[in-house]
């Protein structure tokens, strides 16, 4: 049985976009974007998810993971499966990949709809792919 509220996770190299639920799991919102930097590593990603997990009360953790359409997909995988092992490793809360292809088309397409410019909206853009997706489990969990 899945536990609410849920954190999800957008991976990226360099960002990764955070969307959570309420606490009946059926509204996602936007939560924040955490990047990577000279001085800021993914173990730091990890610690600060570790952190917000616990600020939120956070019961279950959705990773997202993209089907392997084309061969670059197959290495983001890989990327993901050593970030889902590293994550597991400093936390107890129950981690679920979830597909999130075309969260970040959908998202891109959200912010042209509503008349705002993509460039520049990076991060933006990230926060609302882990909402778009976590959305999506929620309503085929209801």
């Amino acid at each position: 049985m899945i536990e609410y509220p849920i954190l999800a996770i957008d991976y990226g190299k360099k960002h990764f976009g955070l969307a959570i639920s309420d606490s009946k799991g059926i509204i996602a919102s936007p939560l924040d974007v955490l990047s990577i930097t000279e001085n800021h590593g993914q173990t730091d990603i990890i610690l600060q998810i570790v952190e917000i997990c616990k600020e939120y009360r956070v019961k279950t953790i959705l990773l997202g993971y993209p089907q392997a359409f084309a061969e670059s997909h197959n290495a983001t995988q890989k990327h993901i499966s050593q970030f889902e092992y590293k994550l597991k490793g400093n936390t107890d809360i129950p981690i679920i990949l979830y597909d999130e292809s075309f969260s970040t088309t959908s998202a891109e397409n959200m912010l042209i709809s509503s008349g705002q410019n993509t460039k520049g909206f990076r991060k933006k853009i990230d926060k609302i792919a882990a909402t778009v997706f976590l959305q999506e489990f929620l309503n085929s969990k209801h």
